[in-house]
């Protein structure tokens, strides 16, 4: 039995389009805490964000679909809240969340395929903080055992095996991965959708 690598070269060891894919489950999981912090500070548009993700996941199933993606980029722009501006904790995951679309994009229009690995990190981040924010001052061991984080794991784990499977995803494979995440129907921090 051979030894896997690890996480973060087993992702860099994807395919572009792998990359996309994992990239975009983990970010569309994300969607529900921009949408709350949205709802509570009545600051941005959920919709604009839900949109660009699901014309990315149209895109990858090789649906004949227009991105400007300029466009989009200075969409998303008006949408990204700034953390000073806020006195509240929903800032933080609202800014991971806008922070990950942004980089589908980037990675779509520059075809930089290094950046997709940020998506992981982001939704782990965002984890991380919620914990802290939840739990207090806590140590970093503390924090990475915590159960939602060993679930953030547990989770990414089996997206990136799901995604290893499949080096040529097609459009059925692409829509039941989605459907499956999003049947979990809750964000990476327990927002429900």
């Amino acid at each position: 039995m051979t030894k896997k690598s690890g996480f973060f070269t087993r992702i860099k060891l994807l395919n572009f389009e792998q990359k996309m894919i994992f990239a975009t489950a983990l970010t569309e999981r994300m969607l529900p805490n921009y949408q709350l912090f949205s709802q509570a500070t009545e600051f941005g548009e959920p919709k604009v964000l839900n949109v660009i993700v699901d014309i990315i996941w149209q895109k990858l199933s090789k649906h004949s679909v227009k991105l400007n993606i300029e466009v989009q980029l200075d969409k998303l722009a008006e949408q990204i809240p700034e953390q000073r501006d806020f006195d509240c904790f929903g800032v933080i995951p609202a800014i991971d969340c806008a922070m990950s679309v942004n980089t589908l994009l980037v990675a779509l229009e520059q075809q930089i395929e290094d950046d997709l690995i940020n998506a992981s990190k982001l939704s782990s981040s965002t984890v991380a903080s919620y914990i802290t924010a939840v739990e207090g001052d806590i140590s970093d061991e503390a924090t990475f055992s915590h159960e939602m984080m060993t679930e953030e794991k547990a989770l990414q784990e089996y997206l990136l095996e799901r995604v290893e499977q499949n080096a040529n995803p097609n459009a059925a494979f692409l829509k039941e991965l989605r459907a499956e995440f999003n049947a979990f129907g809750i964000s990476n921090i327990g927002i429900e959708r």
